[in-house]
């Protein structure tokens, strides 16, 4: 796997109060990931890169959103040090995510753009819709690290998907992205409910900004997918159309079988760890070299 890792330690002191999950550094390296690397398919593989051009600045909102309330906290060092290790590990997926869409210029996508298009989707909600308020940032925030975590989930389990990514560079990538988004899946959603509470109020924000941003999100999302296969010339190629829709939205779709687990979120004692996933995540840490 073409990739450099290495692990910052959460403390050097042995008793020191350490982060639920640790920041690894990532170092993976493009140049040779052919153009289409998932399934040898044009829309089974921009079906993933439209999701790629996501992750740059929809992280980046993530740790704005999580830093402008953390100062709030002040009697639960556990969550701080959590959030610490939250913030480098949205930075570093915002980093590999935006190398790999740089990438991909060389095949005349120009995904950079679509970046662009997310981060200014994303502050045009928050200042129109949102209205700039840092209890609907963080709720936008815990939303989408729900679906994100989800979709995440999902993709540790679905093997048959992993076995079309002959590309062991983009498939140690997402499995790294995969497993980090389940280590830290609680974490917006945990200073969330530790600002605000639990109850009718607080259920009815982040369950209306719910909707709201899963509507944004998907709509981009699909937008990106059309964008990215019309500027590869292939948006008329039906056959390739028929399997990127077939393992999105066919009967064992990816994004089909997420919709009850998407869904539970709408639950009033909604937990992100009623979705327990610890063991896809002994098993993809053991398989990629990943400690606790």
């Amino acid at each position: 796997m073409n990739a450099k890792f290495e692990q910052i330690a959460n403390t050097s002191a042995p008793f020191a109060l350490k982060a639920a999950f640790p920041v690894r550094r990532m170092d993976f390296k493009f140049q040779d990931v052919p153009k289409y690397w998932l399934g040898d398919d044009p829309a089974s593989t921009h079906l993933l890169t439209a999701l790629s051009v996501m992750f740059p600045d929809g992280e980046r909102y993530f740790v704005d959103s999580v830093r402008a309330v953390r100062d709030l906290i002040t009697d639960d060092p556990q969550l701080q040090k959590d959030i610490s290790a939250f913030i480098g590990q949205e930075a570093m997926h915002a980093k590999e995510h935006h190398a790999f869409n740089t990438s991909a210029q060389i095949h005349g996508l120009h995904p950079e753009s679509l970046e662009r298009f997310t981060y200014n989707l994303l502050h045009v909600a928050t200042k129109y819709v949102f209205r700039d308020s840092p209890k609907m940032r963080l709720a936008v925030t815990c939303a989408l690290e729900h679906f994100t975590g989800t979709i995440a989930a999902q993709l540790m389990r679905r093997t048959d998907i992993q076995d079309l990514m002959q590309d062991e560079t983009m498939k140690h990538l997402w499995l790294w992205h995969s497993v980090e988004e389940n280590e830290h899946k609680s974490v917006a959603f945990d200073v969330y409910e530790k600002l605000y509470g639990s109850g009718v109020s607080a259920y009815l924000n982040r369950a209306i900004v719910m909707i709201l941003a899963i509507t944004f999100i998907v709509a981009a999302k699909f937008g990106f997918w059309a964008t990215l296969m019309y500027r590869d010339g292939q948006m008329f190629n039906l056959r390739s159309w028929r399997k990127g829709l077939s393992l999105a939205w066919g009967r064992h779709g990816f994004f089909t079988e997420i919709i009850p687990d998407t869904w539970d979120y709408f639950r009033p004692n909604f937990h992100p760890w009623q979705h327990n996933t610890h063991a896809l995540l002994d098993k993809y840490r053991t398989i990629l070299g990943m400690t606790a």
